[in-house]
């Protein structure tokens, strides 16, 4: 038996304009898990007196690090200690305490789906299963496209061959590209480069000889002359000893070629 001193975001976007934080101690057991825990979070300091988690597919931010999934209590507080902040992944989405505006993250892409009009309705809604993967990295602006968007790409191109084309030239933007994606590995309980990989293999099909972008090919041209780099389409060279919650294996198979 331990002790867990628990900081927890509250916010309530029906009645709040500033957030706040909700200070609870818990008991927990070998064998918990974060349900274990948030089942046992007293829901009358929040707002409405309500505790706004998903218990069916937990995700949140703990300490700093995003997690996907019920964790063992005990490798959490192996790696993080016993005393947890927990924030929702993104503030800015924030809808209820830790649960998230997914339909107000979806309607940036607005524009995206105009200009690819060929994708099908049910296709577009498929881009919600990835939004989440745009928050795991805290330091991204607005003006980058999102991790999780070049990996619906990514599956849009095993979609839409025809256009695949078309799909990497719009990630492609020097301002907001893929170009701009920061390593995920160091951010996520636990630890792992897959989606790393699948990116850079994205990166990768931009600068191959065999991309139509001339803009690109240029820049992997340069490189190869300047640093005898050798282009490949990595497509799963991740650690296959690495651990993965359900939610990123589910990601990885879905973008597997």
């Amino acid at each position: 038996m331990g002790k867990l001193y628990l900081s927890i975001f509250s916010f309530d976007s029906r009645i709040d304009f500033q957030n706040g934080f909700v200070r609870q101690e818990v008991h927990y057991k070998a064998n918990d898990t974060l349900k274990d825990i948030f089942q046992a979070v007293d829901s009358k300091n929040f707002g409405y007196q309500e505790f706004g988690i998903d218990l069916q597919f937990i995700h949140c931010r703990i300490n700093g690090y995003a997690v996907f999934g019920n964790l063992g209590v005990k490798e959490i507080v192996e790696k993080l200690g016993c005393y947890l902040e927990i924030e929702p992944l993104n503030k800015r989405y924030a809808k209820k305490d830790l649960l998230l505006d997914l339909d107000k993250a979806f309607a940036r892409y607005s524009d995206f789906f105009y200009a690819m009009d060929f994708i099908a309705p049910s296709d577009r809604e498929e881009l919600k299963k990835y939004l989440l993967i745009n928050f795991i990295v805290p330091t991204y602006d607005d003006s980058y496209c999102g991790d999780g968007f070049l990996l619906y790409i990514k599956w849009l191109c095993l979609r839409y061959p025809l256009y695949k084309e078309k799909l990497l030239r719009f990630i492609s933007c020097r301002g907001s590209g893929i170009f701009w994606h920061v390593s995920t590995a160091n951010f996520m309980l636990p630890h792992n480069r897959a989606i790393d990989t699948q990116i850079e293999s994205l990166q990768s099909a931009l600068i191959s000889p065999t991309c139509k972008d001339k803009e690109w090919l240029g820049f992997g041209s340069y490189i190869n002359s300047q640093y005898q780099f050798t282009c490949k389409n990595r497509i799963a060279d991740y650690n296959a000893t690495e651990s993965f919650t359900p939610f990123i294996q589910s990601i990885l198979h879905a973008n597997t070629y």
